[in-house]
């Protein structure tokens, strides 16, 4: 049921200005519809507020002020509310113009403004054009407007989504992971799209594997232990490359040149020969094969790295490795856990790497890559693999954000600080999910990166309460405050 809001007093470009009907709420935020000649619909929002009246000049004030008494107190209050009501005062909300629906329905960017004295309603689901392109398919909340959440359901599209790479911010407390959860419940009921998470708490197993779908959509490994939801990580050590270690600690010259020299000495077998022979006997094969002789140390240390990979991802030729299952899953819309919480720092980055790396081979050596499933990969912390001080350009996550578009392989990064990504990596996200940000200069970068101006939303995301968003992507015209589904809710809805 639509309400009526006001009338528009002044339009100049995509800038507006309506009078707030008496006894009417507009909040900051606000998206309402200015109905314009032709059945022309413009949406705007509104951001700023002010009051005018016949008094708000300096002359005025003083008049009022000489109805009050020496402490400031109303002498007449009958006489006072005669001067401030009725039509002497009127609230003004000042508004951008979000783009507008002609009279056949069809949605563009802002062309031209409305014409003086318009009437101003509030959003209806008679708004077609507009909610169809804010709907999706991969349900994720309602629409929100000021104080308010319309039963308007908003999601993303996952095929224009996935592969252009999602962001998803907010301090702890905001919503982060009842958000991942509403995703990956999304994408299982959707079916189309696979879904790999790395959780590095264990916290979205247990709630997952409530939904309907979880016996044939959900899978979940965990390195450590098998139990009734998770199945054991096996990992054979010739899928072990030396690039999956690089990233994982800080490598000297020699060290990193001993690295690769064992992985040419003994090609897929160098992992095994690591944790097999003495140091000393590596030392002598390496200055037989190459005619280097590098210090004990330096062996010591790969060899330290290998042995608590061996420990901690049960690296085993005995046991069936579980990688080519997990691709085989993805490519069947299946969403896919691999928890990480009793895994050493190390050996979670040792894994992430080489899985995504897996992923992304497995889908560039596709013959015909428009028949494969969009694949997300969900990266939590993010900013320890793809920090301002990391080697971006030797790291698999940023190969991905880079390359993996056309392999239809996007990347969903999620962290409580987007300050710290690197701004190769940010400027490669094309959907942002802005949760509450305390930090100004968080806020900041991301003003800077999103492809969407959302400079007139400040207020609002300094604002924003827990499960409550800005939604930025690139085919929707533009940035939609949205309210998070809860999980359980959810859950039970669908």
């Amino acid at each position: 049921m639509t309400q009526y809001k006001g009338r528009l007093t002044f339009a100049k470009g995509t800038y507006v200005e309506f009078v707030v009907a008496p006894n009417q709420d507009v909040d900051f935020g606000d998206i309402v519809v200015v109905e314009g000649k032709n059945n022309d619909r413009f949406y705007v929002r509104t951001y700023d507020f002010k009051v005018k009246s016949r008094w708000s000049g300096l002359n005025g004030v003083n008049y009022l002020m000489s109805k009050l008494d020496e402490n400031g107190q109303v002498v007449n209050q009958e006489e006072l509310d005669f001067y401030l009501g009725g039509n002497h005062t009127v609230k003004v909300a000042m508004a951008e113009q979000l783009c507008y629906s002609d009279g056949d329905g069809h949605l563009f960017n802002p062309k031209t403004c409305p014409d003086f004295f318009c009437e101003v309603r509030s959003l209806s689901t008679d708004d077609t054009s507009l909610l169809k392109e804010l709907k999706g398919d991969i349900e994720i909340g309602y629409l929100k407007t000021g104080r308010s959440v319309l039963d308007l359901p908003v999601g993303i599209y996952g095929s224009k989504a996935i592969t252009e790479h999602i962001g998803i911010f907010g301090t702890t407390g905001s919503g982060k992971s009842n958000l991942v959860k509403v995703l990956a419940s999304s994408v299982m009921d959707n079916g189309n799209y696979g879904l790999l998470i790395f959780d590095v708490h264990n916290e979205y197993c247990g709630d997952l594997a409530q939904h309907t779908k979880a016996e044939q959509s959900l899978r979940v490994y965990n390195p450590g232990s098998v139990s009734a939801s998770a199945q054991k990580f096996y990992i054979s050590p010739s899928e072990i490359e030396p690039q999956n270690i690089v990233s994982c600690a800080n490598f000297t010259e020699p060290q990193l040149d001993a690295l690769y020299k064992i992985s040419s000495v003994w090609q897929d077998s160098w992992m095994e020969y690591m944790l097999k022979y003495e140091t000393q006997d590596i030392i002598e094969e390496l200055a037989g094969c190459t005619g280097q002789k590098f210090q004990s140390r330096t062996i010591s240390k790969i060899k330290s790295i290998c042995w608590n990979i061996e420990q901690e991802l049960n690296l085993s030729d005995s046991e069936q490795s579980v990688l080519s299952n997990i691709l085989a899953e993805l490519e069947q819309g299946k969403v896919v856990i691999i928890e990480l919480k009793n895994v050493s720092p190390v050996g979670e980055q040792v894994l992430s790497t080489l899985l995504s790396k897996k992923l992304l081979k497995h889908y560039a050596n596709k013959p015909n890559r428009n028949d494969s499933r969009p694949i997300l990969v969900i990266l939590e912390e993010a900013h320890r693999f793809l920090g301002r001080k990391e080697r971006v350009s030797e790291n698999i996550f940023a190969r991905l954000v880079s390359e993996a578009r056309k392999f239809n392989l996007g990347l969903c990064v999620v962290d409580q600080q987007p300050r710290l990504l690197h701004d190769q990596v940010l400027s490669q996200l094309n959907t942002l999910f802005i949760l509450g940000l305390a930090s100004k200069a968080d806020r900041n970068k991301l003003e800077t990166m999103c492809r969407k101006d959302i400079l007139q939303q400040r207020n609002e995301i300094k604002n924003l309460d827990c499960g409550e968003m800005i939604v930025a992507t690139n085919y929707m015209r533009f940035a939609a405050p949205v309210k998070v589904h809860k999980f359980d809710d959810f859950l039970q809805r669908s």
